[in-house]
């Protein structure tokens, strides 16, 4: 499945939309299907927040693509937004300091990367493309 979307906020809902159904069609366990929705949304909310100048609105600014193969489901994620790479450059949460004292945000990426079985980023022409593999059946 390849979902074409506009690097607007309203979009958000739409792909979470499609997603579930994704998920539903597929039977995916319960649990992979909410470290889908959660990665995707995280992902392409940050593309869509920090990726592009205020303004600068493009209809087919990202494009999501599932393959599932057996128990492994390839997620790709492009955009045509500035370059970064959300693996490298987002800076690493301190995970442990207390509540009080964390900053605000910033675990988003941190947890994608502990529920996805794998992780790449590369930039392809004016493209950032960030590769995930999420094992459906992976232990908990």
């Amino acid at each position: 499945m390849t979902i074409t979307a506009a690097n607007r906020a309203e979009e958000l809902d739409r792909i979470a939309a499609e997603i579930g159904g994704f998920a539903e069609a597929h039977d995916l366990p319960m649990r992979s299907a909410m470290h889908l929705d959660m990665s995707v949304e995280e992902i392409v909310s940050n593309v869509i927040k920090y990726g592009f100048d205020t303004g600068d609105i493009r209809e087919d600014a990202i494009e999501i693509a599932l393959t599932l193969d057996g128990d492994r489901l390839d997620i790709r994620i492009a955009d045509s937004g500035r370059p970064f790479d959300p693996l490298t450059d987002a800076p690493e949460p301190d995970i442990d300091a207390s509540v009080e004292d964390r900053a605000i945000g910033g675990l988003g990426v941190h947890i994608v990367k502990t529920v996805m079985a794998e992780t790449r980023y590369t930039r392809d022409g004016d493209r950032n493309v960030l590769d995930m593999v999420l094992a459906l059946n992976a232990p908990a």
